[in-house]
């Protein structure tokens, strides 16, 4: 099976300083043989989606694990 991340340009986000800020933003992941079996994966565990409207969604795969914390400046 292959992972994928489903992630959207659609929308944006607030820095720290309530500025709005243009990115892209995760929607959820996906397993499956191929991105078409995946992405149907994505819908079934994320359907809470449907109901927002997203229209341009990108798949990324990815192999093993990730790093989730990060930081852009050092402390």
């Amino acid at each position: 099976m292959k992972n994928y991340l489903f992630l959207t340009k659609d929308g944006f986000t607030y820095d720290n300083s309530q500025r709005e800020i243009h990115n892209i933003q995760l929607l959820g992941t996906g397993r499956g043989d191929n991105i078409i079996e995946a992405f149907k994966d994505f819908k079934h565990n994320q359907s809470h989606l449907l109901e927002y409207n997203f229209n341009d969604i990108i798949a990324v795969e990815y192999i093993g694990d990730f790093i989730t914390s990060l930081e852009l400046t050092p402390k």
